[in-house]
């Protein structure tokens, strides 16, 4: 293993520190779930024995069996759910530090943030959920079925000693280099995504323009790109998994011949004729495949194993180099908020989207950015939150130099794009967060024009983004948690669209309230907003036009 896959596994490690609770308490039912299947192996040949042997049927022995059966499934569920579980904290922990490096990334837009947090989850969770689990499922498990073996009959007990050691080290040989393959998988399934993505987004302009037959063929040779890449994935799991039913396989024979011939007299094993009979032989062939089953989802979830070291190897750097700031210093109010000389481009490309803009932003107020799509509106607007990182020019907050001034907006400021996000939970939960509706508590009126619609009101539940509302609603909901939690400063990209001409007249006037406390940022096309702003900021290709 390379130092860079210590590395990995090391970070891997420390993360399941906060679950270790979880871990133990499925081990323990682990062990008990073994237990009870090696009771119900043991009476289950009893009364095999005593039936085929000597005629007799016992039911009494049959429903022990049963009932040690049942106790095997149950323990085994609450085991899977205890992992599961402890998977869940831990990738809900790291998600929670990756969403806000993620979201104050230059170099991922947020379809690429979106896609490199689904993309991490689906990656790591398997590896918590499942490969660490079944890592120790398989070692006590083991342990424990070899002892009994040896003290029932220790010649089966070295074939499965023996295969316990040989298929850990054909594991080991087959996961050289499957790292990279499922790091290079996972680059071009984030890459080739955002594309796939940004393309279906475009595919009216692509038709009309009729650039659809280059845009196909440039697709196709990033699909197959991709689909190489997978099929490069699903042959070394493909492998793993034939190499160890070949050697499970082969064990279980040998334990079958084994038995068979001694029991014939054949092969007499130490223990013939003293004990040694029909009831034990089929005990020891009940529970020899039971040995092999969590080594085959040790083995089913190696792959996993890989994929989180190399989605490890990918978030090591993004959370190490992440920037740290002194917190009580930001909560200094905002005297003033500059921009000067500012250019910005994004990374890897030549094009400049902002050119030389310059403005002098009042303390509370309504300030206005205007300008046909593709000005650079909305990239203005995240410069503002800190979200972007300014190399060219100033962005100044309070006089302050701009890494302080950065870091002052992201504590500080309100964002609603276009897009709005939407909490899985209520709507309760979604506009007021962790307060509930008291008496008194006021809330913003608009917010009844999506009520009388809800037939469960507060408590309708909202998943997926909040698909169960429309777009007008979304941003309503977002609006109102904005002014329910209010920063020193909001800033709202397109707040109007897709809304009624009612609804706009109301929002208008709900952001003209809040200028009047604080500053309020707002791009957007509506012609009204220029009746109330203070400021007006005009965009055209990224230059700043000087009429009004």
């Amino acid at each position: 293993m390379s130092i860079k896959q210590e590395s990995a596994s090391g970070w891997l490690s420390k993360r399941m520190a906060g679950a270790r609770g979880y871990y133990i308490s499925a081990s323990f039912f682990t062990l008990l779930s073994a237990g009870c299947f090696i009771v119900f192996s043991w009476y289950l040949s009893v009364f095999a024995a005593n039936w085929l042997d000597n005629g007799i049927i016992v039911p009494d022995t049959l429903l022990i069996a049963s009932a040690f059966l049942a106790g095997r499934y149950l323990f085994a569920n609450i085991e899977s759910r205890l992992n599961y579980n402890a998977g869940n904290a831990i990738v809900a922990n790291i998600k929670k530090e990756l969403f806000p490096v993620l979201l104050h990334d230059n170099k991922l837009s947020s379809t690429d943030s979106a896609l490199y947090v689904t993309k991490v989850s689906d990656d790591l969770k398997p590896y918590f959920s499942f490969f660490v689990p079944y890592s120790v499922a398989t070692v006590l498990v083991s342990i424990l079925l070899l002892v009994i073996c040896f003290l029932t009959e220790k010649w089966v007990a070295m074939i499965l000693m023996v295969s316990l050691f040989v298929i850990p080290i054909q594991m080991a040989v087959i996961g050289i280099g499957a790292e990279s393959i499922h790091k290079k998988h996972t680059d071009l399934f984030l890459k080739y995504s955002a594309v796939f993505y940004n393309r279906i987004k475009t595919i009216a302009e692509t038709v009309n323009l009729d650039n659809f037959i280059p845009q196909y063929k440039f697709l196709s040779r990033k699909s197959e790109e991709l689909n190489k890449a997978t099929t490069d994935v699903m042959r070394v799991a493909i492998l793993s998994s034939a190499i160890l039913e070949l050697f499970v396989t082969i064990a279980i024979a040998a334990i079958a011949i084994y038995l068979g011939m001694s029991l014939m007299g054949i092969m007499n094993g130490p223990n013939y004729g003293m004990g040694y009979n029909f009831g034990t032989a089929l005990f020891l062939l009940t529970i020899t495949p039971y040995f092999f089953f969590y080594i085959r989802k040790f083995v089913s979830a190696y792959h996993d194993r890989n994929k989180a070291l190399a989605a490890a190897d990918l978030l090591m750097p993004m959370l190490k180099n992440k920037n740290v700031y002194i917190k009580d210093s930001m909560d200094e109010p905002c005297s003033s908020l500059i921009i000067e000389d500012l250019n910005f481009s994004y990374p890897d490309s030549p094009v400049k989207v902002l050119h030389n803009i310059n403005h002098k932003f009042p303390e509370r107020g309504l300030v206005l950015v205007k300008g046909i799509s593709g000005s650079g509106k909305s990239t203005l607007l995240k410069i503002c939150t800190g979200s972007l990182q300014v190399s060219e020019g100033i962005i100044e907050v309070n006089g302050k130099d701009n890494s302080w001034s950065q870091q002052w907006l992201k504590e500080n400021s309100s964002y609603m794009n276009q897009f709005p996000f939407i909490f899985d939970g209520s709507l309760r939960y979604n506009v007021f967060l962790k307060k509930e509706i008291e008496k008194g508590i006021n809330y913003p009126e608009f917010m009844n024009n999506i009520l009388i619609k809800k037939e469960n009101g507060w408590d309708t539940e909202l998943t997926n983004n909040g698909v169960q509302l429309s777009g007008g609603e979304r941003q309503l909901v977002t609006l109102a948690r904005m002014m329910l939690h209010p920063k020193p400063v909001a800033i709202l990209d397109e707040p109007t669209s897709n809304l009624d001409s009612l609804t706009t007249e109301l929002i208008i006037s709900e952001i003209v309230k809040m200028a009047e406390e604080r500053l309020v940022i707002v791009a957007s096309h509506e012609q009204r907003f220029e009746l109330f702003a203070d400021n007006v900021i005009n965009l055209n290709w990224g230059e700043q036009m000087n009429y009004a």
